[in-house]
């Protein structure tokens, strides 16, 4: 009786090995065949071994680089493309199309502009001509409200909150205007500008809900000074930062509100209160490109300037910084970076004919 009561256990701890692994064997063939169009059954015609060699073949297959051509468009005619709830907007002068991952047209809305200009939150595009005067907000294929005004437009910009258009000012004295608009299209609040160019506006809510910032130049016979202006809703002042005889380009969210501000020879990290948290000042490079990973890390693209003024070579430093500015990661291009765009926690890179995929790492990903 002791030795049958010692054997027991032993024999039900072997029943359940066996059903833990038949357990294993179901998910993995549910898997192999839900996710890879794999039959289990192969297991036994071909292998083990035939079985992972198909496994790769077919995971090489799915994440191999998928380039597909969703439209083609008159190279001398000028497009601005946006992307929109997952699918692009592409915008012509004759229409706004929305196409789905598949390269399927999802709805379509008529234009007659020269030159237009799209951006886009959620599912809504914000369609404005430059250097003529109409300009519409657009959601799913309708028409939400369009306006034409009696001023050339330079640029526009929407937000959750705003929509922000700035326009050649005709009013004597001033060079340009700076109009807020809430998402209905009513006029919220119009601010003239005398004492620079504004040529960019932006609204940020992470940064500061009660902030539009303004991106501007200076210019004082052959000198030109960057000026970033900082507004209230109302279009009050509540600071400026200039720039050292260089053209800023553009301001870049961050996490902890604060905010990038980039140009040519400097790159300027502020807080809500707009106080300086870091700075860097280039001096043989300019600054062609700049985003963020997942707001946390900055990349920016520098051009040696000095190479190319003596080799006639280009040469691009993608960094990686932390939070602090210093470096964190480099990559070196032989090319031109024209632009850089952020997703999660990739960034692309354009960078003469390729677009290169980097990690925070700096690690190229895909190309």
């Amino acid at each position: 009786m002791p030795e049958e009561n010692k054997k027991a256990p032993r024999g039900f701890s072997f029943l359940k090995l066996a059903l833990f692994l038949l357990i294993v064997v179901l998910i993995v063939g549910v898997a192999l065949y839900s996710f890879m169009g794999i039959n289990p059954a192969e297991m036994v015609s071909s292998g083990l071994t035939g079985l992972y060699h198909r496994v790769f073949a077919v995971g090489k297959a799915e994440f191999a680089q998928k380039v597909m051509q969703i439209a083609s468009f008159d190279p001398d005619e000028p497009l601005s493309c946006a992307p929109v709830s997952g699918n692009i907007a592409v915008a012509s002068i004759s229409s706004l199309k929305v196409y789905d991952g598949d390269g399927n047209e999802k709805w379509y809305v008529p234009l007659s502009v020269k030159k237009p200009y799209i951006q886009s939150f959620n599912n809504k595009v914000l369609v404005a001509d430059l250097g003529g005067r109409y300009f519409s907000l657009i959601s799913d294929g309708r028409v939400l409200w369009e306006k034409t005004l009696d001023e050339d437009i330079v640029n526009a910009s929407l937000s959750e909150d705003w929509v922000l258009v700035i326009t050649k000012s005709k009013e004597s004295g001033y060079k340009r205007t700076i109009t807020a608009y809430s998402p209905d299209g009513d006029t919220v609040s119009i601010r003239n500008v005398s004492d620079y160019f504004p040529f960019a506006a932006f609204h940020y809510r992470d940064f500061d809900p009660a902030s539009f910032i303004v991106c501007g130049v200076e210019a004082s016979g052959l000198e030109t000074n960057a000026l970033f202006e900082f507004l209230n809703p109302s279009m009050n002042q509540r600071g400026s930062i200039r720039g050292q005889k260089e053209i800023y380009a553009g301001a870049l969210p961050l996490e902890n509100q604060s905010l990038l501000l980039y140009g040519e020879k400097s790159l300027i990290c502020v807080n809500q209160a707009l106080k300086t948290l870091w700075q860097q000042t280039l001096k043989d490079q300019a600054v062609t490109g700049a985003s963020a990973i997942g707001r946390k890390f900055p990349v920016v693209a520098e051009l040696d300037e000095a190479l190319l003024s003596r080799e006639k070579r280009l040469e691009t430093t993608v960094k990686v910084l932390n939070t602090n500015g210093t470096d964190k990661a480099k990559l070196v291009l032989d090319a031109k970076v024209t632009g850089i765009t952020a997703s999660g926690r990739t960034a692309a890179v354009v960078a003469g004919p390729e677009v290169y995929f980097i990690n925070e790492k700096g690690e190229i990903m895909d190309r």
